[in-house]
């Protein structure tokens, strides 16, 4: 049997099939301009820093920068993708990722909404004069009713801020009635050995440390970096050089920077 080859035909053929998928490109550009085109250009104070504070909830009451994907555990996203998604998912604006985490803020997470106002009405009554840039941009947003979509990111970090800075004002404050008579426990490169308690503690992701605040049981500040967690209020034993006699970056008292710090049990 003779196969006759019709160009013609392949032809027609063919141009039926790239007007059907030109269509349906058309379709899927139609479709994306006018969801975009509904996508709200603000959004409520309230709702947006409960959403922010469900998303906190969800990554266990941390700020988390990166993506995070495990094997046999679900996948961590960073908070603002956490509130970025939740709002393109309630529009359908954009693509969500198939693991992602649907949620809800829940009255708890409007609760602490209201705590947080409060407590940024403080800035607003005290002036943004002495504020550092990136703070007194934080407290401008934190005092509007509604809020710019470009501006998610931000508030995405409000929770973690919000207790940041109240941890710091509660130091300072211990710091300034406590310890303001700090001593240095000797000069660079002398050994030390102390029993204290951690204060403060903050991870540098490009150290891949914490940075700790203690205090000696005699009453005198000290700083380092250590790879290993340690929760605020624990008490450990150690053994380290001196770095360097600094002073406190929260009040000017004085503070013994230590290295080659090793940690044991009191």
């Amino acid at each position: 049997m003779t196969t006759i080859y019709n160009p013609i035909g392949w032809a027609r053929q063919f141009k039926k099939q790239e007007l059907a998928f030109e269509l349906r490109h058309e379709d899927e550009q139609l479709k994306k301009t006018k969801f975009k085109q509904n996508k709200p250009k603000t959004v409520k104070l309230v709702d947006i820093l409960a959403v922010s504070y469900g998303a906190y909830r969800i990554n266990k009451e941390t700020y988390i920068k990166d993506i995070r994907r495990f094997e046999e555990a679900p996948t961590q996203f960073p908070n603002k993708d956490l509130v970025r998604y939740y709002y393109d998912r309630k529009n359908n604006v954009e693509w969500v990722p198939s693991d992602f985490p649907a949620f809800e803020p829940t009255e708890e997470d409007y609760a602490k909404v209201t705590e947080a106002l409060k407590w940024m009405k403080r800035y607003v009554m005290l002036g943004l004069t002495e504020l550092d840039d990136f703070k007194r941009d934080m407290v401008n947003e934190l005092s509007k009713e509604e809020i710019p979509v470009r501006s998610i990111g931000r508030i995405a970090f409000a929770p973690e801020f919000i207790k940041r800075d109240q941890h710091e004002n509660g130091l300072k404050k211990e710091i300034r009635m406590e310890y303001r008579d700090s001593q240095y426990l000797g000069n660079e490169k002398e050994p030390v050995e102390a029993v204290i308690k951690f204060l403060d503690k903050r991870y540098s992701s490009q150290w891949e440390s914490f940075n700790y605040t203690a205090v000696t049981t005699d009453g005198n500040l000290v700083s380092f970096m250590n790879k290993f967690e340690q929760n605020v209020g624990d008490m450990k034993r150690i053994k380290a050089k001196v770095k360097a006699q600094t002073k406190n970056k929260l009040f000017e008292a004085n503070e013994t920077r230590l290295n080659y710090v090793k940690l044991y049990k009191v």
